[in-house]
């Protein structure tokens, strides 16, 4: 079993996020409000329930008659809150400007719909370009390395406690509240979710965030314990640390084998270099991955 490091991981990854900061905020700004546009001009309008809390709002909204903004801001501090007793101060710290933006323009973007009637558009279309908004909102957040809380709380809570993986658990969760949706707006809304949700998908991951949906990093440091700590405890994903041998000095080594999804690729990059400035490190795009959990 490898022993926890020494190092503070948190602290360590709030003087990462410290770096270019503003760059980082205004890029986050971009991307929630494209998010909440999307969001307000496509999907709230035509009762298309994407899931997460911003899909839920539209469920709760109409049968409640809250306000879908007012929600996803009650929800989100809710959630926020359990994040710091059950995830820590790093994920918090790291959601509390989301959690107070995309309700804002959530509201700001609902005026859109008093200019831009889509009304009589094809549905496909509406699901399809919203998904291609969603998901350039989503990759610019993820760039960011920012969060807008709510359901991705949800999501690491569920990895931490259950052993679930952030893909699976989302999955799950989402496919709860779109199937919820079924209920209240027919299956024919939901088939035009997946349809957003598929769109979505497919802008984030091969448009914003290169190419292939994950990255495999196969990294030479002596600091691997360090960098085992950040991926398994902070990333968490699970990481394969292997002896080897350079064939230059004939040295023994370690190499620390990880895979991360492509949106935190950017974020690992940069922890890697933070924890060891001499490591070497190679990644590649992966595109199949079987076994493991």
């Amino acid at each position: 079993m490898i022993r926890r490091s020494d190092i503070d991981v948190c602290e360590l990854l709030l003087k990462i996020d410290n770096n270019n900061y503003m760059e980082k905020c205004a890029l986050f700004i971009w991307g929630v409000l494209i998010y909440a546009l999307s969001f307000s001009v496509f999907f709230s309008s035509h009762d298309i329930v994407t899931g997460g809390s911003t899909g839920l709002s539209i469920i709760i909204n109409s049968v409640f008659g809250i306000d879908m903004s007012l929600f996803v801001f009650i929800f989100s501090v809710v959630m926020l809150i359990v994040c710091y007793f059950t995830l820590g101060k790093y994920h918090t710290m790291k959601s509390v400007f989301g959690v107070i933006l995309l309700p804002i323009f959530m509201k700001f973007t609902s005026i859109f719909n008093m200019f831009i009637d889509l009304d009589h558009v094809s549905l496909f279309l509406v699901s399809f370009y919203g998904g291609v908004f969603m998901g350039l909102g989503n990759g610019i957040i993820v760039r960011s390395g920012f969060s807008v809380g709510g359901f991705q709380t949800l999501y690491q809570i569920c990895y931490k406690y259950l052993g679930l993986s952030i893909g699976k658990s989302s999955l799950i969760i989402n496919g709860i509240v779109v199937l919820i949706s079924v209920y209240f707006f027919g299956i024919n809304n939901m088939l035009y979710a997946l349809v957003a949700l598929y769109i979505s998908a497919v802008v984030s991951d091969k448009v914003v965030l290169e190419t292939s949906t994950s990255k495999t990093f196969f990294i030479v440091t002596k600091k691997y314990k360090d960098i085992n700590e950040y991926i398994v405890d902070i990333l968490g994903h699970g990481a394969t640390i292997m002896d080897a041998r350079g064939g230059y000095k004939n040295e023994k080594e370690k190499i620390l084998m990880c895979n991360v999804p492509t949106r935190k690729y950017y974020h690992t990059k940069e922890v890697i270099q933070n924890i060891d400035s001499d490591a070497f490190f190679v990644i590649t795009d992966t595109y199949e991955i079987y076994g493991g959990v």
